[in-house]
């Protein structure tokens, strides 16, 4: 019988490799999160390479898909559906389909995604008219509550959080927390005006602790404070009215103006958003004012913030032809809500040819190319069990708010 006996040179090649820490991190930082995390199990030598926080900064993954909240599931127990994106996701990529990595009592909800980690809350106040919040990670399931700041007064003081997280510069995040300002500072708001005080507190996941920032401010009642979207190391937060927008700088601890696209002077309600998100480090804005609805523009702030300026122009009239369950046929063109769809998220590519926007049409998702205006569906979506039973009349969405879905293995 011939013993065939096997080359010594490949495992001595494998072993080399195994031995080089640089060589190593470069081969692994280039496989996919999910395989990390398996070899995190059956190697002593990668485990602490793997699980070690300044490894994840150098980790570049790509947005894997949008987790949506479910209209009409119970609100002690929300329900999430989810849309794959990209050529290597798919439906069984989905993190999860219940905020369930903590038996909550009101049940809980995202209410941000930042470059992998999601800051959720509770659905209902739970303690002096203020949520449970939470950072959590769904690659991982790992989770921290975040404790709010400390009131010695013990006074009810109302608090909105929003997460600023980027790994490609520290392992560490930091929560935004706009609230009421401090009762003993005295500071009475004029109960006629539409504008109110308010303070700036930060926690730092790296101390684990709150921490003052600058003094208090006027804040414009309907300006939405709660979950802001983190773009270019600052966190945006929109205003209902014109100059009722502010961004702030988390590095230099900066509150500005953010200036926005004036409000039409025909235009007599609230800012009428239907779209304010990130990609890329590049901020996106869409607001739609009069019919036909088909056709907008998508804006993108210019890097000095000095103003927005058309990135690309959408023409959804084709879609329309080809998803006909799109249009409210017992209305007319002229009405705002004739056409049934939102944008749930802007995708932009290292290729801008190749950018593009995520649609929710009735009972589907549909990648939509924003250079060329080519489009196709991604997925089916469950279709609304309280409303749209094929009927045009009752036409409607199933999902809203499409939060970002990418895998880190980033600590909380």
């Amino acid at each position: 019988m011939r013993i065939v006996r096997r080359s010594t040179k490949h495992s001595q090649n494998a072993e080399t490799i195994a031995n080089n820490y640089d060589i190593l991190i470069q081969i692994l930082v280039r496989l996919p999160v999910k395989s990390l995390l398996r070899f995190k199990s059956v190697s002593k030598t990668w485990y602490p390479i793997i699980s070690d926080p300044e490894f994840s900064c150098r980790l570049l993954p790509d947005i894997s898909g949008l987790v949506m909240r479910k209209l009409g599931s119970p609100a002690n127990k929300p329900e999430y559906g989810f849309i794959p994106l990209g050529n290597k996701s798919s439906a069984d990529d989905a993190p999860f389909k219940y905020l369930d990595f903590i038996n909550h009592p009101s049940g809980l909800k995202v209410v941000q995604s930042c470059n992998g980690l999601l800051l959720c809350s509770s659905i209902r106040y739970v303690n002096k008219s203020n949520y449970d919040y939470y950072i959590y990670n769904p690659t991982t399931k790992q989770f921290v509550m975040i404790a709010l700041p400390v009131n010695p007064q013990d006074a009810r003081i109302v608090y909105s959080l929003s997460l600023a997280f980027d790994h490609t510069k520290s392992p560490h995040y930091k929560v935004v927390c706009v609230r009421d300002p401090d009762p003993w500072l005295n500071i009475s708001d004029d109960p006629d005006s539409n504008f109110v005080s308010q303070q700036i507190e930060i926690y730092s996941s790296q101390t684990r602790s709150w921490r003052l920032s600058g003094k208090p401010f006027l804040a414009h009642v309907n300006t939405e404070f709660g979950g802001g979207v983190f773009c270019n190391g600052a966190i945006h937060w929109l205003g209902a009215w014109n100059n009722t927008s502010f961004y702030f700088n988390v590095q230099d601890e900066e509150l500005r103006d953010l200036p926005m696209p004036p409000i039409p002077d025909d235009w007599e309600d609230l800012r009428r958003c239907r779209y304010f998100g990130e990609s890329q480090n590049h901020l996106h804005l869409i607001e739609i004012y009069q019919p036909p609805t088909t056709r907008f523009c998508v804006y993108e702030i210019e890097s000095d913030y000095s103003g927005w300026f058309v990135k690309y122009n959408i023409n959804l009239d084709l879609l329309t032809v080809a998803y006909p369950g799109m249009v409210r046929t017992y209305s007319v063109p002229s009405d705002l809500n004739y056409y049934v769809f939102s944008v749930l998220c802007i995708v932009r590519e290292a290729d801008d040819e190749e950018s593009y926007m995520v649609l929710h049409i009735p009972e589907k998702a549909i990648h939509y190319n924003l250079k060329d205006g080519s489009f196709k569906k991604i997925c089916d979506l469950d279709a609304d069990e309280n409303g749209y039973k094929g009927s045009p009349v009752l036409i409607s969405l199933t999902y809203f708010w499409g939060h970002h879905f990418i895998q880190t293995l980033s600590p909380v």
